[in-house]
């Protein structure tokens, strides 16, 4: 029997093997050469580039010396007579600040003096008694407008603040107040001393601490009004030291101008803890216009006017 051999069918054009492209990744590969060659060329520009720049700088340095060579700055020149004209050009010294040197001169002599001043004012508290009596005294009868009060055991003051007073009354009078009572002045020690041993006698603890439980009634060594500096100044509407006074047009009037008498308000509101004594707007101390007016235009007590000052610290007598 004739067997039939299989038909073997060719594969159609589209199927043929095509020729193999240039694979990328191939070793050999012209494209994997070239793409070396550029690589390496890269890099050697990119190793080169610092030359360059070296090169540009030192070639711009070398033209701006040569420029500054050849062309050189324009020299100023002082004429002969500029001396002459210098005193036109300058400033008249009238017309010129003051030299820093001049006002640091100047605020130490005002500070010094201020100091000087200070070291006259006497501090009386319970810290700094007073064993003194002071030196001269006059009477305020006759000498004060007879427009003012002047209450019996209130006529004497030292002579210095007996005058200033004297021109703060005035001063009031002409201001169309003529209400003032002089209540209390200068007082001796031994009467001074009986208020307080009176008021020991009440309450035995009265005093132990006028910082923190600041007192009306101090002891003779702690009183102003013994060295005759001292005066308490009230007004017919009240003619007794109580807190109602402070609301007066007395009491106000004296708050704004018994420093231009040299007059300070002793114990101010505010201060209790400094003075170690109770608001009393009706006390007040002489101590010169000049240091009246700077303790006014400060706002402290007299306490911390002077510690202002770092004053040496005086011993007291025992």
């Amino acid at each position: 029997m004739h067997q039939k051999r299989p038909v073997r069918h060719t594969r159609p054009a589209s199927l043929e093997p095509q020729p193999r492209r240039y694979d990328r990744r191939q070793a050999n590969s012209p494209l994997i050469q070239r793409n070396h060659i550029r690589s390496f060329r890269r890099r050697q520009k990119r190793k080169q580039w610092p030359v360059y720049v070296l090169t540009a700088a030192a070639v711009l340095l070398l033209c701006t010396i040569l420029a500054l060579l050849i062309f050189p700055g324009k020299q100023t020149t002082i004429p002969v007579d500029a001396q002459q004209h210098s005193s036109e050009l300058q400033p008249q010294p009238s017309l010129l600040p003051p030299n820093s040197s001049d006002i640091a001169s100047q605020v130490n002599a005002e500070w010094e003096h201020a100091y000087q001043t200070a070291l006259q004012i006497k501090l009386v508290n319970f810290d700094h008694p007073n064993y003194e009596d002071p030196d001269v005294l006059i009477s305020l009868e006759g000498l004060l407008p007879k427009s003012v009060t002047i209450n019996a055991g209130a006529t004497l003051l030292a002579e210095p603040a007996a005058h200033a007073l004297k021109e703060l009354f005035e001063a009031a009078e002409a201001d169309g107040i003529t209400t003032f009572i002089v209540n209390s002045a200068y007082r001796d020690r031994a009467t001074q001393q009986s208020f307080w041993d009176n008021r020991i006698a009440q309450d035995p603890s009265y005093g132990d601490d006028v910082y923190a439980n600041p007192v009306k009634t101090v002891p003779a060594t702690a009183s102003e009004h013994c060295t005759g500096l001292a005066v308490d100044i009230l007004c017919d509407s009240v003619p007794h030291g109580t807190a109602d006074y402070k609301d007066t047009q007395e009491a106000q009037w004296l708050a704004a101008n018994a420093h231009l008498y040299g007059f300070i308000l002793r114990y101010p509101e505010g201060k209790q803890s400094v003075t170690g004594v109770m608001f009393e707007p009706w006390h007040y101390r002489y101590v010169g216009k000049e240091a009246a007016s700077d303790i006014y235009a400060s706002g402290l007590c007299l306490e911390e006017y002077l510690a202002s000052f770092h004053l040496p610290l005086e011993e007291s007598d025992s």
